[in-house]
């Protein structure tokens, strides 16, 4: 890949606040219902609507600490209450939660009993989640998820109030200072990611093909210093989108199909886990999102995969599972995502994913160095 040059057709990108150190976590005490749920915007990326939100606890009962967590959409009729419970409880036991953490965001009338709407289903999910001794210890309900929207709790008490800004707790601090970006929705989040108008079309197809057979006659002549040359490509392209600079899309392509070349690959996938103290990895997150909207399929299911796990190191949330089915949609057999889905499934930690990748960029680059 050749050395990069200005060029008046770029456009900007816009910055990122600088992120932490990868190895550095959330930490922030909560304690007042109204600041949890106020919360969970930052914690998924998306003001979530209508939705059940359930969230795991791990630790003892005075040091609580959020795990994994799940949202799901709102059923249309009682005989949902026991599938999505049922679906929460599947998904969030094999993780290992001390406790839950209900939260039901509806703008429905209140129940004939003077509940609020969803009382049906926090009873779902309490049974269900006794069935494999995790206890709720509380479930909360908002019309929306907004600076001075009301919210109650289930129980026959007189907690209720409304909930302070979002955008100014201290988790949302935390998570900005993460470089992690919240969406007024889900559907918002979904554009930021779709694809853009280039894409699909014949050009880009082209100027990948075209790359294809560049770095096939490469790899064969120079073997591993072809990959190398590839990814000192993708860490240049990392400080230009970190700089304000987006890529042409001559460059979208070469970074493309040197993305396919799992060696690359893996060793970017450790860009978001601290591997390389020479990458932001906040500007890498950039340029995944870059190129998730700008490659055509099913080459996009590699910086997708880059992006998933970009965003499972720091929390996850909708953007995570988007990438991730983005890259099933562009390549089904597409085994890293398939991995990473798998383990999610499995309830495995980010910390567990985290040392996978660790050992594969460190075996990787023995062999490139070899």
């Amino acid at each position: 890949m050749s050395t990069r040059k200005k060029s008046r057709n770029r456009r900007p990108v816009r910055s990122r606040r600088p992120r932490r150190a990868p190895d550095e976590r959330v930490v922030v005490s909560i304690s007042d219902p109204a600041d949890l749920v106020a919360s969970v915007p930052p914690l998924f990326g998306f003001t979530p609507e209508e939705s059940l939100v359930v969230l795991g606890l791990h630790g003892p009962e005075r040091s609580r600490r959020l795990g994994a967590s799940l949202r799901i959409d709102l059923g249309h009729a009682p005989e949902d209450d026991a599938v999505l419970a049922d679906a929460a409880r599947e998904r969030l036991a094999p993780t290992g939660p001390d406790a839950v953490v209900v939260l039901v965001v509806s703008a429905a009338p209140p129940g004939s009993d003077g509940r609020p709407p969803g009382a049906g289903l926090v009873d779902a999910v309490t049974d269900a989640f006794a069935g494999v001794r995790v206890p709720v210890i509380g479930a909360t309900w908002t019309e929306r998820i907004a600076a001075g929207a009301p919210w109650r709790c289930f129980e026959r008490c007189d907690c209720s109030g409304t909930l302070p800004d979002p955008a100014g707790t201290r988790t949302a601090a935390e998570t900005t200072a993460l470089g992690r970006i919240t969406y007024g929705s889900r559907d918002e989040m979904a554009a930021s990611l779709a694809p853009d108008r280039g894409a699909g079309s014949r050009r880009r197809r082209d100027l990948v093909d075209d790359a294809h057979e560049a770095a096939l006659l490469d790899r064969e002549l120079a073997g591993s210093a072809a990959a190398r040359r590839d990814l000192d490509a993708v860490r240049r392209a990392v400080a230009e989108v970190g700089a304000g600079t987006a890529p042409t899309e001559e460059e979208i392509a070469r970074l493309a199909v040197a993305l396919c070349d799992p060696r690359v690959r893996d060793i970017c996938l450790g860009f978001a886990a601290g591997c390389d103290d020479t990458v932001d990895p906040a500007a890498a997150e950039e340029l995944w999102r870059i190129l998730v909207r700008a490659v055509p399929e099913p080459e996009v299911a590699e910086p997708a995969t880059l992006l998933a796990f970009a965003s499972l190191d720091h929390g996850g949330g909708a953007t995570l599972t988007t990438a991730l089915e983005r890259a099933h949609r562009a390549d089904p057999g597409h085994r890293l995502s398939g991995l990473l889905t798998t383990m999610l499934a499995a309830g495995q930690t980010p910390e567990t994913a985290r040392r996978m990748v660790e050992r594969a960029v460190a075996e990787t680059s023995r062999q490139l160095a070899g």
